[in-house]
């Protein structure tokens, strides 16, 4: 008896084992990203609301991604800090707990100034201007230089030139400035930017800003029309003035653990996808701006100034292009070249 309950204990424990061997459930191959024609996930995180256009990239991206792979390869978007804010992001990606996002720019300057280099005061003024420069040789050796850092740079998905808003008065020089409490990123650049004009910058997380505002805490904010009409801001604003001050990029990131798990070929349709949906997201952010527009006035009696003389602005930032081109070789290169655009 004792010997047929053994055997009987081994054949079931076979069976068992064949059984296991025999199948292979959804998750492994999810999880499996190291070989080649493997089906799986990426995920992305990003800070803002599904109008804004971080997210219209991302979509273009995701979209581009599973297009390439055939859908082999999908990538799930969690917008509105549903995984953290910016920072919490790009820590996130740095030690590749998470696979990738698009991060706000200023957030890099914890880090390192290059990704500084696209917000320069009046340097990048137009979407045109911008395009050609995200396309150069120069944004591509910026990007590279993210690696020491355990990020691959894949794009740049802009959220809109930055204006100033307020809900005091109209801003038509840079006197008006004086005594505001303009919320700002966590950007050394743009707080100097802020100073530099006459303002009293007030660093703020982006998700804090309208209540800043509506409590008073700050008087206005440095801003895009694409966040005024997503996260509702003309609510809490009276006045806004389009000057284009500077772009506002989100940069799209993966963790460099990660790409470099991945085949080669998939390697070139993240790549591929990331830098076509940048350039469709750039064409598009005129329309783009002009339907933000369209909402806020909708919505709201926000007075939007377009006319006026940016000039005397222009000149008290004058010499912080000379500044942060003496940070680093990379900067330097990237000035020089957008001069010339």
């Amino acid at each position: 008896m004792k010997k047929m309950v053994s055997i009987l204990l081994i054949l079931a424990l076979v069976l068992s084992m064949t059984a296991c061997g025999g199948s292979k459930n959804d998750n492994d191959s999810q999880d499996n990203t190291g070989a080649e024609g493997q089906s799986y996930k990426l995920n992305l995180g990003h800070v803002t609301q599904v109008t804004h256009p971080f997210h219209i990239g991302a979509e273009k991206f995701a979209e581009k991604v599973a297009e390439k792979s055939n859908g082999r390869i999908t990538v799930e978007i969690y917008p509105a800090r549903a995984l953290g804010d910016d920072r919490e992001l790009l820590e996130q990606i740095m030690n590749n707990t998470l696979d990738m996002g698009v991060i706000s720019g200023p957030v890099f300057s914890a880090y390192t100034p290059v990704i500084d280099t696209l917000q320069l005061p009046f340097m990048l003024n137009t979407y045109d201007k911008e395009l050609v420069a995200v396309q150069s040789d120069e944004m591509g050796a910026i990007m590279d230089s993210l690696a020491q850092f355990n990020m691959k740079g894949l794009g740049v998905f802009e959220g809109g030139m930055r204006h100033l808003a307020n809900a005091k008065k109209p801003i038509t020089t840079p006197d008006d400035l004086k005594g505001l409490k303009l919320r700002t990123t966590q950007s050394d650049l743009v707080m100097n930017v802020i100073s530099t004009l006459g303002g009293n910058p007030t660093p703020m997380a982006y998700g804090e800003v309208y209540t800043g505002l509506q409590t008073k805490v700050i008087d206005g904010e440095e801003i895009n029309l694409t966040s005024i009409s997503s996260e509702k801001h003309y609510e809490v604003l009276t006045n806004v003035t389009e000057m284009g001050l500077f772009p506002f990029p989100g940069i799209c990131v993966m963790s460099q653990a990660k790409f470099e798990s991945l085949p080669a070929e998939d390697q070139k349709i993240i790549s591929e996808a990331a830098s076509e949906a940048m350039t469709e997201l750039l064409e598009e952010l005129p329309s783009i701006d002009a339907k933000a527009v369209e909402n806020i006035k909708a919505n709201s009696k926000v007075e939007i100034l377009t006319d006026v003389d940016t000039a005397p602005f222009k000149e008290k930032v004058s010499t912080i292009l000379e500044e942060y081109s003496a940070k680093d070789p990379l900067i330097k290169n990237f000035v020089d070249m957008a001069k010339g655009l």
